[in-house]
């Protein structure tokens, strides 16, 4: 237990140095990786969005979607929404797949852009006008219930 307290206290460390500036990023991936060895959800999903968007050192898509996708296999889901969008064009499948774990756990975003592909027939979903409009209304459901960040 001591272990998973000090891993939150180093999240929440780290998410702090995240946004104090660029002074505190390199400092804040170093913190996010090591919470994130230790079984956190959280901080993988956080050293994926430092990645992904080049905070606190060099932009790296490729390691950022896998810790995206670990923070996904930990129940992170921002992280399964954010893995299934930069899958989208490159690996349909994959990117679907992770769209509707995010489903699952009604992630609003996910759920509205479910909605968008059933109207409109991408991601690989088929055409479904009442699937579709159930998500909106899934969507805007959610969008009141929403989950405190990781």
């Amino acid at each position: 237990m001591a272990d998973a307290l000090d891993a939150a206290a180093q999240v929440d460390q780290a998410k702090a140095l995240m946004r104090s500036g660029e002074a505190g990023g390199p400092q804040a991936r170093v913190l996010f990786e090591q919470a994130a060895g230790e079984g956190s959800g959280a901080a993988a999903y956080y050293l994926g969005l430092m990645l992904k968007n080049g905070m606190g050192g060099e932009q790296d898509s490729t390691a950022a979607l896998r810790w995206l996708e670990l923070a996904g296999e930990r129940q992170v889901a921002p992280a399964m929404f954010i893995a299934a969008n930069m899958l989208a064009s490159s690996d349909p499948a994959r990117a679907r797949q992770w769209l509707d774990a995010a489903c699952a756990l009604e992630y609003p975003e996910a759920l509205m852009q479910k909605a968008i592909a059933l109207q409109e027939g991408t991601m690989a979903y088929a055409p479904d006008q009442k699937q579709s409009a159930l998500y909106f209304r899934m969507a805007e459901h959610a969008m009141g219930h929403r989950q405190p960040e990781p």
